[in-house]
């Protein structure tokens, strides 16, 4: 059996094991884990499309954890970085961190957020905040998510889809009886391999069971868990097989 996990550095153990990891434990599973640092959504599906297609070819018991980001992080073709794995040279906006105060909030809380990416960006994400809208972010992902889904139930996969870091935005922001978005939700929320999106979160079930992020001076809230958070989500994921 092999469990696949993907996600962006949320569901990474940093020297330690993952909920992934601890999964596949209680499976006696092979672990891939193709999570990515700053990975925005369409990354974390996009690649997970890439590599399933090729796994079903030869293996046919598989477990898909899908750790969904933040919807406003996004990617551009960056050549001049050069390709990382089997992505070729998609790459995170990528930010000077150390420059602003992440514990108030993370990117789109920052009015001026684009002065600190990097040089070669710069201009392309102070275009792409100004058009920025949740709305149209979450529309995307929740197509995404439905087509997602589809493989997997296709070619006979098992998935779990979650957020890792926080849940997606309602009304006022974004209005899921809207005509565009309402058939979309109403799909996702019959599929029980996806876990509320609304509601839930393993960040905020972690800080809800008493952990703190191990870095939560210098992310707030949105800080990454360490190895006993990582263990006990895990069991949440397996009650949900």
């Amino acid at each position: 059996m092999i469990v696949y996990s993907n996600s962006c550095s949320y569901g990474i153990g940093y020297g330690h094991l993952s909920y992934s990891d601890y999964v596949a434990d209680q499976l006696s599973a092979k672990v891939i884990n193709e999570g990515r640092q700053g990975s925005c959504n369409r990354r974390i599906i996009r690649s997970s499309l890439r590599s399933l297609s090729q796994l079903c070819n030869d293996h046919d018991n598989i477990l898909v954890l899908i750790g969904l980001s933040f919807i406003h992080r996004t990617e551009l073709w960056q050549p001049n970085i050069g390709a990382v794995d089997n992505d070729g040279d998609f790459h995170p906006v990528q930010i000077l961190e150390n420059d602003l105060d992440w514990t108030q909030g993370l990117n789109t809380r920052h009015d001026n957020v684009y002065d600190y990416a990097v040089p070669e960006i710069k201009d392309y994400y102070k275009q792409w905040l100004l058009h920025y809208s949740k709305e149209a972010e979450v529309t995307n992902l929740l197509t995404d998510i439905i087509m997602f889904s589809n493989f997997c139930k296709n070619n006979k996969i098992k998935y779990l889809i979650f957020n890792n870091a926080e849940n997606l935005p309602t009304e006022p922001d974004v209005d899921v009886n809207s005509p565009f978005l309402a058939p979309l939700v109403t799909d996702i929320k019959k599929d029980a391999n996806v876990i509320n999106l609304w509601n839930f979160n393993f960040c905020g079930y972690s800080i809800n069971n008493g952990h703190r992020p191990r870095d939560e001076d210098v992310w707030g809230i949105h800080g990454h868990h360490g190895e006993d958070a990582h263990r006990d989500f895990a069991n949440i994921l397996l009650e949900k097989l």
